[in-house]
């Protein structure tokens, strides 16, 4: 492991947020620090081990992170003059006619100005700050509770790396505006990172362009983790650029969150995670709850079709030698309007149940790619076509205030009471009289196999209890692989002993979006 440490002097970093001029930027992004190290090997003609020390930075995932948390000074607007804009030239040379190049004086483009004051600035002086025109410009401050902060990377380098690391370091002085004065150094004893990507794949990372970022793998609203990280071969194109004044733009923006703290919920869960991935629907004709069966199955199609080789086998839900997982894997799901005196059914949205034996990484490293973000911000789209029947596109829900089939908490909330929005379908047929009891004892035994204990009531119908949820006949059956057979499907309500979390998804069809629960109120 290796790190390197920074800490700002005054005990405050101003540096202005890209997707908001008017407040700070922190903690600061890696990409900022791999220039501020550019411009101190480039400013001091740098050593060669400094080079490879850059080339070795720019090649590296997107370190994990320690900062603080902040408070922000309020910012006050000061005009400060513009830069350099234009000027004239060639006004001296008899039979020459005045032309503008690039230069500091916009105003002289001006009427009334007299050729004296033109020739004047032409000669130079058209830079000093009275001849030009003053703009607004917020200089925003974060304070830190901690002025420290470290970027943090698992493989150290080779020792001339290291050493190439050291020197840069020992160049910098600041980090963002010149008033950000900062000590840098190699640290070899960081502390635990607070911040991590969530994906370490060039091609797989998050970007985004507003001033929020959602946890992919949660759901989360996280403000100001966006984190804009240098991309490969960006270097070589600093060597071209950086003499000329410009700044290059080849950053990438990686989304971070901070590590999901291993805790057991009061509630008992399943084997899927309680938050769900959710994806809203933008564009498209509006389909019903009946349609589940032909959207997850065209969700999953996209995301295999669209996932980085391998497949894993939490997505495909097939091993490597192409026999059904045994393990819990991604399960599709609708997201309709129910509960409502006006509601419906009609789906809002998809979602995707994560196992909880999935790493964060993980998710990151495969579903960003398919349901992140663009390079210019936007949130990347799903399409999913079937003809003439649906066209539909679908993006990460990333609102404020979305509408409540699309919070994972109306999902997954703790509860005792709970019925179903599709019907849950039955592994096999019951034989003989009793076959109620039968297909309820199939219902326990569901239950169990997600990990959820016994429920203590079990009620079977063809229609559901929430509102707007069509009859379980309005459903397409699912068939079984082996002969082609219908499997029988029903609505059900189920209630446990103390509250469990969701989801709540059972069944033979849980993983294609059908034995899925929502809490009710009881009466």
């Amino acid at each position: 492991m290796i790190a390197i440490g920074i800490r700002y002097l005054n005990g405050w970093s101003m540096a202005t947020n890209t997707a908001d001029r008017e407040r700070p930027e922190w903690p600061p992004h890696p990409d900022r620090v791999f220039m501020a190290l550019v411009a101190a090997h480039y400013e001091t003609d740098g050593s060669d081990g400094e080079s490879k020390a850059l080339l070795w930075l720019e090649h590296q995932e997107p370190p994990n992170m320690w900062a603080s948390d902040f408070s922000q000074r309020k910012a006050i607007t000061s005009y400060v003059p513009v830069n350099d804009e234009t000027t004239w030239q060639n006004l001296d040379r008899p039979g020459s006619k005045p032309r503008m190049i690039p230069s500091a004086a916009g105003l002289i483009k001006a009427k009334g100005v007299s050729e004296k004051l033109k020739k004047l600035k032409g000669s130079g002086l058209g830079v000093l700050p009275e001849h030009r025109s003053r703009q607004p410009r917020p200089f925003p401050v974060a304070i830190p509770h901690d002025p420290h902060v470290h970027f943090i990377w698992p493989e150290p380098p080779s020792p001339e790396v290291r050493v190439g690391l050291e020197s840069l370091c020992s160049k910098v002085v600041r980090i963002g505006h010149s008033a950000s004065l900062v000590q840098a150094w190699v640290d070899d004893a960081p502390p635990e990172p607070n911040l991590i990507p969530m994906s370490a794949d060039d091609q797989h990372s998050l970007r985004v362009s507003a001033d929020r970022v959602v946890d992919i793998n949660t759901g989360e609203i996280l403000p100001q983790r966006m984190l804009r990280v240098s991309a490969p071969g960006r270097l070589e194109h600093l060597k071209t650029q950086y003499g000329s004044g410009l700044r290059p733009e080849r950053s990438r923006w990686v989304a971070y969150s901070r590590p999901q703290p291993e805790s057991q919920p009061a509630a008992p869960g399943g084997v899927f995670r309680d938050r769900l991935l959710v994806l809203r629907r933008v564009d498209g004709r509006l389909m019903g709850l009946e349609s589940t069966l032909t959207l997850t199955n065209k969700l999953r199609n996209a995301v295999l079709k669209n996932c980085p080789e391998p497949v894993p086998e939490w997505i495909g839900g097939h091993a490597r030698d192409g026999r059904p997982s045994q393990k819990p894997h991604a399960a599709f799901l609708p997201l309709p309007f129910v509960n409502h005196k006006h509601a419906d059914g009609h789906l809002l949205g998809l979602a995707l149940a994560i196992p909880k034996y999935i790493e964060q990484a993980e998710v990151g490293r495969r579903l960003n790619l398919i349901m992140g973000f663009e390079e210019d911000g936007s949130p990347r789209r799903v399409h999913l076509y079937n003809g003439a029947d649906f066209d539909w596109f679908l993006e990460i829900e990333a609102r404020v205030s979305p509408p409540v089939a699309l919070q994972s908490e109306v999902w997954t909330r703790p509860a005792r009471h709970w019925a179903t929005v599709t019907p849950i379908v039955f592994d096999r047929h019951a034989k003989g009289r009793d076959k109620e009891r039968q297909e309820k004892r199939m219902v326990e035994k569901a239950c169990e196999r997600i990990g959820l204990p016994r429920p203590v009531e079990v009620a079977l119908s063809q229609v559901s209890l929430h509102t707007g949820v069509p009859h379980s006949r309005s459903f397409p059956s699912i068939r079984r692989k082996s002969d082609g057979g219908q499997l029988r499907h029903l609505h059900a309500a189920i209630t446990f002993e103390r509250e469990v979390r969701g989801p709540v998804i059972l069944g033979a069809g849980r993983y294609r979006g059908y034995g899925l629960f929502r809490p009710v109120q009881r009466g």
